[in-house]
Formats: C-alpha cells, structure tokens, sequence
C-alpha cells in the first residue's frame, strides 16, 4: 500500500498523524510518503518521523518529495493538511474583514476569513483532484484541511475522486464533557450528531443509557456560562485550549446543544458576531492574527525541542484523529464508526442530497456507509442550511472565479450582513487568492 501525505512538512499534523499508523501493524510495510513545497519543512518533519520509527511496533517505507506527481503516482489514499501561501495569506484573511469592521474567530468557512480562505483553496483542491485522476484514479482523497466542508464538496462535486473529510471536534468536545456527565471514557457514551463541520449539533446524548442532557442540566454548566465561567475547558493538540462555555448559552436559548466549541460555533451566529458590542458582551476576544502566528511559532519549536530527545525518549501517542482507522477499515482490517464529513446520501433527509454532512460513519471493507442522523429539527436546520448555501455558493464562485457571485454572498453571511463594503473585500480576496495560486503556478480559470 500506498498513502501520500501532501503538505507532508506541517509541523502540526503531520508527526502526529503519522503516529497512529506506526502503532497499527495493519501498516507494517506500507509507504508513507510525505510531500511539500517547503523543503526545509519536509526535511525536519521527515527526519522526526524516521526518528519515531525506530522504537514504534512497525515499520514504514517513510518516503519524502517536493514534487506532487511523485507523491500521487500509484497512491491508494491520499491525505492533503495544506495552507495555500502558508502562514501569511491565512492572516491576510483576517486582516482583510478587520479593515472593514469586521471580525471573524477561527475564519474557517464564515464572515470575510472564510470566504477568502474558501476562494484560495477550492482551485487548489480541485488542481489536485485533476492529478489524482492521472496518477492514482482509484484512491480516496482523505481531508484534514478547513474548510472542509466546501473542499470536500468540490472534490466530490467537479470530480471523479472520492472524498472525505476528518474533525475531531465532535468527539473531542464530548471528550471535554465527559467529566460533567459522569462518565470515565467515551465507552460509557452513545450519541447522534448531525449538522456539517464546525456546525454539528447533538441530537441525542446518552451516558450508559441515562440521559446525558438531563444530567448536564444539573451539572450547573448552565448557569455558570451565564456568570462568564467555564466548568471546563479542552485541550486540542491541532487548535490550543478551547472554552466550553457559550455553547451551554446557546442550548439554554435555542434549546439544542452544539457538538463544537465556542469560538467555531458563535461564527456562525449574528447573535455573538455582528458587533464589537456584542462580542464584548460575551467575552470574545479570541485574536486569530495573535494565536495563529503564535501557534505555528510554538508548532515548530515543538519539533525542534523533539528532535532534541534521545530516540527512547521519543513517545509515540495516538492523535484522536481517525484517518489510519479510516484506511485499515476500507481495507478489511475491522470496522470503524466515528464522525466524519460526507456526501448526504439520505442521514440528514432535509439538507441537500450531494452536500457535505457531518454524522457518524460505519467504514469496513465495503466502504463508507453513513448513519442515519434523522431530520434536523427546524429551527437547527435555518441555521445549518443556510451557512451550506452559502459555502457551496463560495465554492461555486472560486471555480467559477466570480466575483460579483461571491460579493453576493457575502453581503448575507452572518458576520458581514451589510452592502456596503462586500465588493470591496471580495476584490482584496480575489487578489490575494491568485496570488498565493500563482505561486504553486496554478491558474484559477483553467481547472
């Protein structure tokens, strides 16, 4: 077997991810290569995975290249962790909506950051696919890069490859409940999620047959998050330390609770959005442009401090991401059932067949089978529906490089709702979106 690894240098992902396939011997003997534009990158990556390959239980063909046909060429899976441009244009995103007056969170799929986001990395994707479809026409294009939503859409949509996308969101914000519930493990847990990526909701909760929701009511997370206090908080090794607090505001007002954090859940909420006022109000003052360059800052240092252990040193931990169960499973090694982001084939029957939805998935060796989620309840459902219009109508103007299409589009989204500024964002959005795509000589018009 082989899986190519592209944007193989990030010092986030990619040691991480690469962890889980050396302690399942489904892997022993496959190929990993790793792929990325940044050579210095690749090289220290590269050379940490070969390191913590010496005391794992198996043993990887760990490969390297700068070239993306290399990597492609006869792959069965291929994972894709990328930013287009690199750190810089991710903070271009944001500065580009604050010299506006307005403020996005995370910047994913919403408000000015996600849309520019959207528009510089769908072309990409859909370059990409394009190649697989020469190179590796059979293999599954497995994402792990925001916004997943839209990305996974245009590769499923535009091309013959098959996609889908990996959070683990949901599962890591049960994981942060779990000491609110009671509970000891995600054993004990049995849920129903639906929704799309960082707008997933839980329908239905248990903690060994109880009712979790009941017994969250009486944790007092409630009224704590009214005081300003978070009862707990999550550690995400891919995103920092997030709260866990608004979602508690917005399932006492609304009546369903999120099965995501605060600072990705309230982007998609004019309630918490809409005005530097309101965002006070509820103490969100989270700086992307801050954190992010803080994080890839510490992202590398952490490589370099564990490039300075001893081999016996060197730990190899499970990520929490389900990527390398995700490929043992489609390859008859046992079955997998966890969240992931897939066309709607009938689990959410009143969202768009065809659009990307978050649920849980049954994978084994006769695919991907995605789990009936049940209706969204209406008012969820104004919510979710209109962020995916939305997404899909930012995909469809990146393919189409439209931008009167997606200056409509972003005069409704929930952080902008407002004229009087929508064109002007989506020209700086346009410009720096060719120009990070020019840099990999990828013209947007063309694919």
């Amino acid at each position: 077997m082989k899986v190519a690894f592209i944007g193989g240098g990030s010092y986030a992902w990619t040691h991480r991810l690469v962890s889980d396939f050396l302690i399942n011997d489904f892997f022993n003997g496959t190929e990993l290569c790793l792929m990325d534009i940044n050579a210095q990158a690749l090289e220290e990556v590269h050379g940490l995975c070969l390191r913590l390959m010496i005391n794992a239980p198996v043993k990887l063909k760990l490969t390297k290249t700068t070239a993306l046909n290399e990597a492609l060429m006869g792959a069965d899976c291929v994972v894709v962790a990328v930013s287009i441009g690199g750190l810089e244009p991710e903070l271009e995103d944001h500065r580009i909506g604050r010299k506006y007056g307005y403020w996005n969170l995370k910047g994913s799929e919403v408000g000015p950051a996600g849309a520019s986001r959207t528009i510089r990395h769908v072309p990409y994707f859909i370059y990409l696919a394009r190649q697989m479809e020469k190179l590796c026409p059979k293999a599954w294009l497995l994402n792990v890069t925001n916004p997943l939503t839209a990305i996974t859409r245009c590769v499923n949509k535009y091309t013959s490859i098959r996609s889908v996308g990996f959070c683990h969101g949901v599962v890591n914000h049960l994981m942060a409940l779990l000491g609110l519930l009671g509970a000891e493990s995600m054993d004990e847990i049995d849920f129903v999620t639906a929704g799309i990526d960082h707008c997933s909701w839980l329908l239905d909760l248990k903690v060994r047959g109880e009712d979790g929701f009941e017994l969250l009511r009486k944790s007092g997370a409630i009224e704590a998050a009214y005081q300003g206090k978070s009862l707990n908080v999550a550690d995400d090794p891919f995103a920092g330390r997030e709260e866990e607090r608004l979602r508690f505001v917005i399932w006492n007002e609304l009546g369903y609770l999120p099965a995501i954090s605060d600072l990705h859940i309230c982007e998609f909420l004019p309630q918490f959005m809409k005005s530097a006022e309101l965002r006070n109000h509820w103490s969100l003052k989270y700086d992307r442009i801050e954190k992010r360059s803080a994080m890839v800052h510490d992202a590398r240092n952490g490589i370099k401090k564990l490039q300075s252990l001893l081999s016996e040193e060197l730990v190899i931990s499970p990520s929490g991401e389900c990527v390398s169960k995700f490929i043992a499973a489609l390859h008859g090694r046992g079955e997998l059932v966890d969240v992931l982001n897939a066309p709607n084939v009938g689990q959410i029957p009143n969202l768009p067949t065809g659009s990307i939805v978050e649920t849980r998935c049954l994978v084994n060796s006769a695919g991907l089978q995605p789990l009936s989620a049940g209706v969204l309840p209406p008012l969820i459902a104004s919510i979710v529906g209109a962020t995916l219009i939305r997404q899909e109508q930012y995909m469809e103007a990146a393919v189409e490089w439209n931008k009167a299409k997606a200056a409509a589009v972003l005069s409704t989204d929930p952080i902008v709702n407002d004229f009087r500024h929508s064109r002007a964002m989506v020209d700086d959005i346009f410009a720096l979106a060719e120009h990070s795509l020019q840099q990999l000589n990828i013209n947007p018009l063309k694919q």
